[in-house]
């Protein structure tokens, strides 16, 4: 792994830490006998608020792909006709499009959006884990098992 893998990996961590920190999903995933109700009670609201916050991700990620698509268009267009005109459309794609700065750029902002699109999934699928979960230690709890 190359310094500028590592750098990425470091930013994806911190992103990632950024995001736990902020939404407490560790906190709100745990339960025991004393909160039990209260989070029974809150973990539908929750779970829809997360579902929410996921698919409004998703639906900015799924925007950028489409800016993507269009951005690839223009800077092909622009490396076919402004740059190297003799160049065939594969090495255009192999070499000049991969080194765009502009497309370097977008790939990032996408791969930061695509960390926060699984982010919110992950959280959302823990909280409907965690309902199933209340439930079956619930009706542990009044069989006394």
């Amino acid at each position: 792994m190359d310094d500028e893998e590592k750098e990425k990996e470091l930013q994806s961590l911190k992103e990632l830490e950024e995001l736990k920190e902020e939404h407490q999903i560790e906190e709100l995933v745990k339960f025991d006998e004393t909160d039990i109700q209260e989070k029974l009670q809150d973990n539908a609201f929750r779970i829809i608020q997360y579902k929410e916050f996921y698919y409004k991700e998703l639906d900015i990620y799924e925007n950028l792909e489409r800016k993507m698509e269009a951005l690839m268009g223009m800077r092909y267009k622009f490396y076919k006709f402004d740059v190297v005109e003799e160049w065939t459309k594969k090495e255009i794609e192999d070499y000049c499009l991969p080194a765009d700065q502009k497309i370097v750029s977008m790939k990032k902002i996408m791969k930061r959006q695509k960390r926060k699109v699984i982010f919110f999934e992950m959280a959302w699928k823990a909280l409907e884990k965690q309902g199933w979960n209340m439930k079956v230690y619930n009706d542990r709890d009044k069989h006394g098992i």
